[in-house]
Parts: C-alpha cells; sequence; structure tokens
C-alpha cells in the first residue's frame, strides 16, 4: 500500500480546522491555546480513510504567520496539499505565502479547496474561482482540481473526498529501501514508556529494536515500540506519520528540528552547496544577506554566499553556498525554503546539491561547472563527482553514505559505470573498492615520479620503502588497497616489487667508481675475516668513508647479498656456508653454543648470532640447549 501524507494550508480562520474535522470526525488541536483562540498553533494529525479505503495522514496545519515556522515544519512532510481558501475572503497574504512555500518545495499533487461555500452566492464563487486560477497558473499546483465545499452543512465534502481518492493514486510512493530518516516535529514522555518522537518518515523502514542516531550530536539509541496513526506496529514505512518511544534516552536529548536516522546516514555541516531562486515578488538578494533556513523541522540563521554574482534579482536563479550559524544535518536532493531575517518572509527556496562542501572561493569557473553537473547531471555523475574529489578507494556502503543515495541504488548505478569503463574496480580478496580511471593514471604519474627521484637521490638502494610511498602518494588509502593497486601495477609492467620495496622497471642500484672500490675492498676485509669479521665502523672509517654514505654502503652490499647481516654482525656469505658445512661434518647430532665456538674456532661473539641466523632460516631447531639440523 502507499502511504500517503495529506496537509492543509491556507490564511488564518479559513476553515482548515473544521475542515479536517468535517473529513475525519477529529478535531485536531489538542492544545487548550488552541481551542481557547480558536486557532492553530502546533501541527496536528489525525488519519484520513478515503471512500476507496485508502488510509492517508492527515496534517493540519497552522495558518497565522507568526506560526509560520510550525506551519513549514509540516508542510517539508506533505505529498498532497489542499490549499485552503475562504469563499468570503479568496486569497489573503498567508494564502500567497503558504502557496510560496508549497511551490518551492516542489509539491505538485494537491487540491484547492474553497471552504465556507454556504455564505456566497453563485457568482461570487466564480470570482473567487477565477482569482485562485489566475494565482495559481505559475505555480507547481497550476494543473491541480479545486473543489468548493462547506464544513457547516457538509456540502461538497463527497465531492471532495472522491477527488482526493484520485488525485492520490497518482502519488509516486516515497522510497522504502535504503536509509531511513524522520524529522522531529513533536517529543514528549509518556508514562510507563518514557521519550516518544514523532515526525513523518521521509525515506525507508523503521523496525522495533533498529538502533537510531539522534541529531544533533549524532548518539545513539534503540527502538523500543512503534506506532502508525496510533497502532502498534513492528515496521515502520516512508510516508507513514510514525511515533517511535526511543530508550534510554532523555525528553532533552532530542528536539524540534532534530532527527532520527539510520546510523552512519547524516552528518552535521556549517556549508551546504545550493542552487538558490528567488520567488520573483521579493527584494533582490545581496552577497552575504543573513537569512532563516528551513530544512525539514528545523530553522537556523545563515549567510548567502553567491559565487558568481553581487547580487540575486527577483526571479533568477544561481549557485551559492549557505554558510550556516548553526550545523544542520541535510541530504542532497532535500529542499530548504528561505526566509528573510527581517521582516520574517518567504524570499526564496533553495535545492541542497552537496551537504558537506568544501569552502568555495568565489568566482571560479571549475566550482560553477562542478555545481552545474550536480544540479543537472544524472546519478551517475554524482558518484563520479563523489569519486572525483575524494581521490581514493571507496566501497559500495561508503559511496552510499558519500553520494547520500541508498544503497540498492548505488550498486545498480555502479554495475552501469563499470560496463561503460568509467571506474576502476580495486578487488581484494572479499573486498572490492572503486576508483576514478583518471585518479588512477594520477597516482601513476605521481609515483613513477617519485620513484625516479628517490632512485637518483638513492642510488645504492633496491628501492622505496612501500610505507615511505605510501605517505606520499596515496592519501586515504589502506595498506591493502595501496597494495592490490602496486600489484595491479606490476603486472603491467610500470613498476617492480621486491620484499617491501618498489622500484622502476628498468631501474637496478649503480655504484660509482670511488664506490665500487670500497664495495671491492669491504668484501676483501670480510671474506679474509670468516667468522671473525672486522668491525664495520672500523672498516669503513679506515677507508675513510663519511657515516652517511657507509649506512647507505653497508645497505647495498646486504641487498646485493655480498655481504649477511646475522644480527648485529656482518659476515661474507661464504664464511657463513663454510661454517655450516663445518658444523653438519662434525655435529651432525646436534651441538651446543660452546661445542659450536670450539669446532668454529671462534668467539660467543661472533657464534651466537650465527646460530639464530641458522634457526631462523630453519637450518636447525633448538631442543633445549643443543641445536639440531633439520
Amino acid at each position: 500500500m502507499n502511504h500517503i501524507i495529506v496537509g492543509t494550508a491556507g490564511h488564518v480562520d479559513h476553515g482548515k480546522t473544521k475542515l479536517v474535522e468535517r473529513l475525519t470526525g477529529v478535531n485536531p488541536d489538542r492544545l487548550e491555546e488552541e481551542k481557547r483562540r480558536g486557532m492553530t498553533i502546533e501541527l496536528g494529525f489525525v488519519p484520513l480513510t478515503l471512500p476507496n479505503g485508502q488510509k492517508l495522514g492527515l496534517i493540519d496545519v497552522p495558518g497565522h504567520e507568526h506560526f509560520i515556522k510550525n506551519m513549514l515544519a509540516g508542510a517539508a512532510g506533505m505529498d498532497i496539499v489542499m490549499l485552503v481558501v475562504a469563499a468570503d475572503e479568496g486569497v489573503m497574504p498567508q494564502t500567497e505565502e503558504h502557496l510560496n512555500i508549497i511551490h518551492l518545495l516542489g509539491i505538485k499533487k494537491g487540491v484547492i479547496v474553497i471552504t465556507k461555500s454556504d455564505l456566497v452566492d453563485d457568482e461570487w464563487m466564480e470570482l473567487i474561482t477565477q482569482q485562485i486560477q489566475e494565482r495559481i497558473a505559475s505555480t507547481s499546483l497550476k494543473n491541480v482540481p479545486i473543489v468548493a465545499c462547506s464544513a457547516l452543512t457538509g456540502e461538497g465534502i463527497d465531492k471532495l473526498l472522491d477527488v482526493l481518492s484520485e488525485v492520490a493514486k497518482d502519488v509516486e510512493p516515497r522510497s522504502a529501501g535504503g536509509h531511513y530518516r524522520l524529522p522531529v516535529d513533536r517529543v514528549f514522555t509518556k508514562s510507563g514508556f518514557g521519550t516518544v518522537v514523532t515526525g513523518t518518515l521521509w525515506s525507508g523502514k523503521m523496525h522495533t529494536g533498529d538502533t537510531v542516531e539522534i541529531w544533533p550530536g549524532g548518539g545513539k539509541a534503540r527502538i523500543r515500540n512503534l506506532q502508525v496513526y496510533g497502532e502498534p506496529v513492528q515496521e515502520a514505512v516512508a510516508g507513514t506519520r510514525t511515533a517511535v518511544n526511543v530508550a534510554g534516552v532523555e525528553k532533552t536529548d532530542i528536539f524540534r528540528g532534530g532527527w532520527l536516522a539510520a546510523p552512519e546516514l547524516l552528518r552535521e555541516s556549517y556549508g551546504l552547496d545550493t542552487e538558490f531562486y528567488l520567488l520573483p515578488e521579493a527584494k533582490a538578494l545581496s552577497h552575504r544577506c543573513r537569512v532563516r533556513i528551513h530544512h525539514g523541522t528545523a530553522e537556523v540563521m545563515g549567510r548567502v554566499n553567491l559565487l558568481d554574482r553581487e547580487e540575486l534579482l527577483p526571479g533568477a536563479s544561481c549557485f551559492c553556498q549557505l554558510i550556516l550559524e548553526e550545523p544542520l544535518t541535510a541530504l542532497r536532493g532535500d529542499k530548504l525554503i528561505i526566509r528573510s531575517y527581517s521582516p520574517m518572509r518567504v524570499v526564496g527556496g533553495a535545492a541542497v546539491l552537496d551537504a558537506n562542501p568544501s569552502r568555495h572561493k568565489r568566482y571560479r569557473q571549475e566550482v560553477i561547472a562542478q555545481l552545474a553537473v550536480k544540479a543537472n547531471g544524472v546519478p551517475e555523475d554524482v558518484i563520479l563527482d563523489v569519486l572525483r574529489k575524494k581521490k581514493a578507494p571507496m566501497s559500495l556502503k561508503v559511496l552510499s553514505q558519500h553520494a547520500q543515495m541508498p544503497l540498492e541504488e548505488i550498486r545498480a548505478l555502479v554495475t552501469v559505470l563499470e560496463e561503460k569503463q568509467l571506474l576502476f574496480k580495486l578487488d581484494s580478496d572479499a573486498e572490492v573498492d572503486y576508483l576514478l580511471p583518471e585518479t588512477v593514471d594520477s597516482l601513476l604519474e605521481k609515483t613513477e615520479k617519485t620513484l625516479n627521484e628517490y632512485h637518483h637521490t638513492y642510488h645504492l638502494r633496491r628501492g622505496m620503502p612501500a610505507a615511505e610511498l605510501h605517505s606520499r602518494i596515496f592519501g586515504g588509502f589502506s595498506p591493502k588497497q595501496r597494495n592490490v593497486l602496486l600489484s595491479c601495477w606490476q603486472e603491467q609492467g610500470k613498476i617492480r616489487i621486491a620484499g617491501t620495496t618498489v622500484a622502476l622497471p628498468e631501474y637496478t642500484p649503480k655504484p660509482t667508481p670511488r664506490e665500487n672500490a670500497w664495495v671491492e675492498s669491504l668484501a676483501a676485509a670480510y671474506e679474509k675475516g670468516k667468522l671473525e669479521p672486522p668491525d664495520w665502523a672500523t672498516a669503513a672509517a679506515g677507508l675513510h668513508i663519511e657515516q652517511t654514505a657507509a649506512s647507505e654502503l653497508q645497505q647495498y652490499l646486504c641487498n646485493q647479498g655480498i655481504l649477511l647481516k646475522c644480527g648485529e654482525y656482518l659476515f661474507a656469505p661464504s664464511a657463513v656456508e663454510e661454517g655450516i658445512a663445518v658444523l653438519r661434518a662434525n655435529a651432525a647430532g646436534g651441538f651446543t653454543p660452546a661445542q659450536a665456538r670450539d669446532i668454529l674456532c671462534s668467539t660467543r661473539k661472533f657464534i651466537m648470532p650465527l646460530l639464530e641466523y641458522m634457526d631462523s632460516r630453519m637450518i636447525t631447531r633448538r631442543d633445549g640447549d643443543k641445536r639440531i639440523f633439520v
């Protein structure tokens, strides 16, 4: 079943609440002040069952200009609007403002309800109808039906219900897949239950037992119970008026303007990239103008940073960055209503293009071009833009969070992009991440340049340590992701991996003539020393080798297999091989360190690192104090 929210809108005292009561049999005014003053202050919610059996959630919003903030909180969740105009007064100031809000939110399904039809004659009704038609002609409600009725006499009510039934058939269901989020419009405590939050579920599904994040703040809570239209349920779906009983949370921890959302969906942001539209009847909007920004049930103050002009003229639109004084938790595609700071009037609306942007400099064509892609591009472009912006591997889950789209939709879009060869797939075991091919090409270019510079600086080393290359090039990568990409490049012949080092494929260490002379002298000294080799520092100093150069030379000798490092000491490989052969010949049944020392005619200082080397290479194994050949 398609779950639909229908709401009223219109000027104060035009009969919205009486109409709701006539349609449902319930007066939505619940506050004593509302009943005493005869006007709606808070939002009222009641179920409405249509003649065809379809159940709607009906929101009655306040019409008085002082309570426009409350009206906005209700309008944000509407699928269908009933714009109420009293027959005896016609279009009034709040009718105009509510109509602007409906238009800016993009609500296209609705009915214009002319109430109090019993108070006017046919000629007057015709004039009022014509006035309304002219006013809605340039709005999102230009094609909706107009129905006259009287909540007092009941005239036209049946027709209104029939019309609502027809309109409801054409309402597209909200997405019940992907992430859920609910804007909070009311919080209260109930004896025996604790804290209860109400709102219209915008997307996804909520279940009892789910963990929810509470925004602002990002604290977590568990859903203890759910109600939809006053009935206990195990599951609430998008488009329903939902009451959520959250466990372990105080009433003061949640308030109107906040959100209940799936974990890891929302993030607080002090800036929003938007496409801003200024109403034709509004005054021109200047750069850095202070405004009131309404999102869902929240209102915050902020400033409008116009990115390509000094002033936005009435009826025009442009890209801008809203700088907020308090954070909002919006998602891409959300609609915002903008009111002037003073006097408080609706002046325009904005669509969120990026909910977590970096700060932009003005008059940058590349910024405008990127925002144009976000505003006009297909969903695939959004994914490409996210990957272009982050320049790091992203899983489907991470892409879903950054693109602010349901996981199922992301999976389908990624498949399309792969078929078009617009994505690079980084596949490591069970983990799959994605990059842009242009990002991979850029990383390879930087890697080749970095390795080339490294080989020139450290010409005796066999390559650059992968960890050092990572710190310079692979920001945002895990070591596993880096290794997968490096392996791919090695298969393509772009680089060569040797142990923990990376090098260009054609690179080999190249000692200078002077360094070659040192190599020959040192190799000869260690060959001569056999299992009582010279001290490295002393040997290097004897050749007048500077300390840094000596360290590089030692690494080269070991990498080339000219010397062998055993613990802290260096040996000629031939001396080690000869020592192992002598031990095999004279102590095949096993030997202690003292026996090895005597057999090899050396000292414990050199014998112990030699024996530990043999253990590490599994030439021997330990059995108590003895070593036994494997």
